[in-house]
């Protein structure tokens, strides 16, 4: 099973500050601790309720992890398409969106291809709404 360090680093990095992990669908769940409180902090344009490196998914709580679960699973299976030119790819795509003055996070091809296949009930705040998925 393809790990990635960084998801490697951010689980073990959270566990230690208290997050629990759990297995799901082949998958390592993290959520909870002092990362979560302090991912609350962060500025609107950079928080996030669950990210995916590789096959690791951090939340913020057990309950944002099942509300993001199917969203999230579409990432890995993206990370396991491009290996590890997913995340290159991915902050590029989000770069050239917003130098196109799109919203950087949900005209991203992976985040469109994601909320097609597996909606999620909210909008994420960094998004205010803008744009319209199709």
């Amino acid at each position: 099973m393809p790990w990635t360090l960084a998801g490697m680093a951010a689980a073990t990095l959270a566990g230690v500050l208290g997050a629990r992990w759990q297995w799901r669908h082949g998958v390592l769940e993290v959520h909870g601790g002092l990362v979560a409180r302090w991912c609350g902090r962060l500025p609107p344009p950079c928080r996030f309720d669950a990210m995916t490196l590789g096959h690791v998914i951090l939340g913020i709580d057990g309950a944002c992890l099942e509300q993001a679960r199917a969203h999230e699973h579409v990432h890995v299976r993206q990370y396991e398409r491009w290996g590890p030119l997913f995340v290159p790819a991915y902050l590029a795509c989000s770069a050239w969106q917003w130098a196109r003055g799109a919203p950087a996070y949900r005209a991203n091809p992976f985040e469109r291809e994601a909320y097609r296949l597996a909606p999620l009930c909210h909008l994420p705040a960094a998004d205010n709404g803008r744009m319209k998925m199709e």
